[in-house]
């Protein structure tokens, strides 16, 4: 199945309908790509924007306001859009939104785009049933990482790919089941390792939410806080990966979906649940992770216990 037909299948776009790929000049031939498969398909509009410095930039003028006319957004874009004022008055307007931020070859040739998206839905389904009573979650591996944190009161979303329904939001290639853990309840260690803004394995030390100390590696992140202040020091979110076909390649988009890996993010939360919102949302990935609910084990180093 080609990724013009995987698109038009997971967002139900119908001839009809008004689909803006919203692009930047760093990912236009990947767009363009996109664009010229779904030109024949609806009512389709490509756009170029100017690159954001940033996860969670809000986009250019017209580009909210191209989004603003179009019933269908593909944002494949260098930083992700998904955490942004935009995106969610899109969504709050029934709009069906798939984001694509850093979008590789890879996840359109071999990697999470070419799931059966049925089997994606199944495993997360799963994994959601397993984690949407959790009260506390406990998170370890060999890597060193051990936090703790509380979910109660919070609500656990499912990103299956299916964005067929009005106000759907999601990543594209899909795979996850995610959280805003409760911002002051995480307290520990987070080893990452992959890291987008780091080129080895990094570590956070964490204390009621937020990064007080990283270990090495810290110079990225430490200009992004100085710049942003506090909030951009939360842990925002943690996710589970269920996409089969997902493979760990460096690559956020792709990696955060991989079976039998998990990830926390720094930043704002505020779309799914959380209260911190800052211009700067980014996730680091842990391999092979042991993960607890209320003391019972659902994972054991990547494996999950279903």
């Amino acid at each position: 199945m080609s990724i013009g037909e995987t698109l038009v299948k997971l967002l139900s776009i119908k001839p009809w309908e008004n689909v803006l790929v919203l692009t930047d000049f760093k990912k236009e031939k990947t767009g363009r790509k996109i664009f010229e498969e779904l030109k024949n398909k609806a009512n389709t509009k490509f756009f170029i924007m100017k690159t954001r410095s940033r996860d969670g930039e809000e986009p250019t003028k017209r580009a909210k306001e191209l989004m603003l006319e179009a019933d269908v957004i593909l944002a494949v874009t260098l930083y992700s859009l998904t955490h942004t004022k935009a995106v969610k008055k899109c969504v709050n307007l029934g709009k069906r939104v798939a984001s694509m931020p850093n979008l590789s070859e890879f996840s359109i040739k071999e990697g999470g785009l070419t799931a059966d998206y049925r089997i994606v839905k199944k495993i997360t389904d799963k994994v959601f049933h397993l984690v949407k009573n959790a009260k506390k979650m406990r998170v370890l591996s060999r890597n060193g990482t051990n936090v703790e944190f509380s979910v109660e009161g919070r609500e656990w979303h499912r990103d299956d790919g299916w964005l067929n329904k009005s106000g759907s939001l999601g990543n594209l290639p899909a795979g996850e089941v995610f959280i805003a853990p409760l911002e002051k309840s995480i307290n520990g260690i987070i080893i990452f390792d992959f890291f987008p803004l780091s080129k080895s394995k990094l570590t956070l030390e964490v204390k009621e939410g937020k990064v007080y100390k990283i270990r090495e590696n810290a110079e990225v992140l430490e200009r992004i806080f100085l710049k942003l202040g506090e909030k951009s020091r939360q842990i925002a979110e943690f996710g589970i990966g269920t996409n089969p076909k997902a493979k760990i390649i460096g690559n956020v988009l792709e990696d955060e979906k991989a079976l039998g890996t998990c990830h926390f993010a720094l930043g704002n939360n505020i779309n799914f649940g959380g209260v911190n919102k800052v211009q700067f949302h980014v996730d680091g990935i842990i391999e092979k992770p042991t993960i607890l609910t209320d003391g019972k084990l659902i994972m054991k180093n990547g494996k999950l216990l279903v």
